[in-house]
């Protein structure tokens, strides 16, 4: 699995952090932005890279929450964060983890070309 689609936990790479960073610090001080038009900005000269995003690519990550709110047309993002957080049911909360890595993510992963 390349670095980009990996969901697993593990640490970010230094640049996915930056790019974390720096969208959760537009998201506080732009909150009514549109989230897809923070991601857009956020990524500007990252197509194409290999990115590992680690634990922030898997909700209820506050990153992830901002792509589930961009991307994600089937739950709104109040949803998913009470959903997978750690108060949610175990197996609702593999189940939406799974929808997640299906179609969710992959629709992040291809609208930044990354690899």
């Amino acid at each position: 699995m390349s670095p980009a689609r990996r969901y697993d936990g593990a640490m970010a790479d230094p640049t996915a952090r930056a790019i974390v960073s720096r969208c959760l610090s537009l998201r506080l001080s732009h909150p009514r932005a549109p989230a897809i038009d923070t991601l857009d900005l956020v990524m500007l000269g990252h197509h194409g890279q290999r990115l590992d995003f680690g634990a922030d690519a898997i909700p209820p990550a506050t990153f992830a929450l901002v792509v589930a709110e961009a991307l994600d047309r089937g739950m709104i993002v109040q949803d998913w964060r009470a959903l997978t957080g750690p108060q949610a049911d175990p197996a609702i909360r593999a189940g939406l983890q799974q929808l997640w890595r299906d179609e969710v993510w992959p629709k992040f992963v291809s609208r930044y070309q990354l690899s």
